[in-house]
């Protein structure tokens, strides 16, 4: 097995990229890295020949304030384009990269193709928690900004053959994040998610409010990017402070040395649980590849354990699976006695603008393949609720969903 790594991205690349590397093979890494970048800042690094470990020379680094996309299709030499390159040649099953998560992204979408069916890539974090659950799987960490709710439900697909074949967890639980634990809670994309997971046959728990992801509620933590990048960064100050407070306020001057000195068991398992270094690495979940995503200021044992999460990504064939029906948005089960119907398509007050309603047919006219959610408003409660109106098995691999909203009445 190869991995390839960025050795040009981070603040702290090249050097503690390339100890990060030589920290993973004396740890007992299995696997060979790659160090990809400028050979000529690469080389006094790395000083004498070590095993398992060699260097790809690229010319060019894409900087934190150019655009990704346009970087990567001007210039075809740069660290992040040639690493995920020799991914997509069968030269290495796995890039890993402390540099922009933008430009990672760009070239995981660019290089090596998104899996069938899935519109968004997503990232794939892990939190530790309380309790007995190990750690919680936090989607999407900071992939995609903008999701919708048929990208959440992929999302949660994706995290639960995630957990179930890289981690072992049966039949993981997903637990929205929301603004409240009610069913009624949360904006039209909450809603609309909710309808559909309810709906999807997976372990859906519910919503869950961001006090329960590090209680460990759930196995999943489902949001969109935005919302898991400000909470995962925001979880990650916390620690910071409790820490420094912990090593200051407590165990500071002589008597805390003293006191310290009899509580260094708890102190060791306390600062193992949520030491972040081992959670901060992130999978590319969506991509036809193994991209692997760490911290920007990443040190070396973050960079070593970012490789041995890409490693264990690798064996467990995590960028291999194919888009089926488990990837698409439709339901593997009825919740009982709800049979499928069609959606009037004729609305219940006249439209002002001409051939809307022929279009409104038309959309509600669509394939099988196919749902339609249709919003009301409750007649004993002025909250939005979400229904299923129809709910179609999906016959083919296509992951199209069809979402048409109607109105409340006023």
């Amino acid at each position: 097995m190869r991995i390839a790594v960025d050795a040009m991205g981070g603040d702290h690349a090249p050097d503690e990229i390339v100890r990060g590397a030589l920290l993973y093979r004396r740890m007992g890494g299995t696997a060979d890295v790659v160090l990809v970048g400028q050979e000529q800042r690469l080389r006094p690094l790395l000083g004498s020949a070590h095993p398992g470990v060699e260097i790809q020379h690229a010319a060019e680094v894409i900087a934190m304030d150019e655009h990704p996309a346009n970087a990567l299709r001007r210039r075809s030499d740069t660290s992040i384009g040639v690493a995920t390159t020799l991914v997509k040649k069968g030269e290495a099953e796995a890039v890993v990269s402390a540099g922009s998560t933008g430009a990672t992204m760009a070239a995981a979408l660019l290089v090596l193709g998104r899996v069938r069916g899935i519109d968004r890539p997503a990232l794939c974090g892990m939190l530790p928690v309380l309790g007995e659950r190990p750690a919680t799987c936090l989607l999407d960490a900071g992939a995609t900004m903008d999701a919708d709710a048929r990208n959440l439900v992929q999302y949660a697909r994706m995290a639960t053959w995630f957990m179930e074949k890289v981690h072992g967890v049966a039949s993981p639980s997903i637990g929205l994040i929301n603004v409240g634990e009610e069913s009624e809670k949360g904006d039209k994309i909450r809603l609309e998610a909710h309808a559909l997971l309810s709906a999807s046959g997976m372990n859906f728990y519910g919503n869950i409010e961001g006090r329960d992801v590090l209680r460990g509620v759930t196995d999943i933590s489902l949001c969109d990017g935005f919302t898991g990048n400000v909470l995962a960064k925001g979880l990650e100050s916390a620690f910071d402070v409790v820490q420094v407070g912990i090593r200051g306020d407590i165990f500071g001057g002589p008597l805390g040395k003293i006191a310290a000195a009899l509580a260094y068991p708890g102190i060791r398992k306390f600062r193992h649980r949520f030491d972040y270094d081992q959670y901060v690495s992130a999978p590319l979940l969506g991509i036809a590849g193994v991209s692997v995503v760490t911290h920007g200021r990443a040190r070396a044992n973050m960079v070593r354990w970012a490789i041995a999460v890409a490693e264990r990504a690798v064996s467990s064939r995590l960028g291999c699976r194919p888009c089926s029906r488990s990837t698409s948005t439709a339901p593997t089960r009825r919740r009982p006695g709800s049979a499928a119907r069609s959606v009037p398509a004729s609305p219940t007050r006249p439209r002002t603008s001409r051939g809307s309603s022929s279009k409104a047919s038309s959309n509600i006219g669509r394939s099988s393949t196919s749902r339609s959610i249709s919003w009301r408003r409750s007649s004993r409660s002025s909250r939005w609720r979400a229904s299923i109106a129809t709910c179609y098995a999906s016959r083919s691999t296509s992951c199209a969903c069809s979402v048409t909203h109607q109105p409340p009445r006023s």
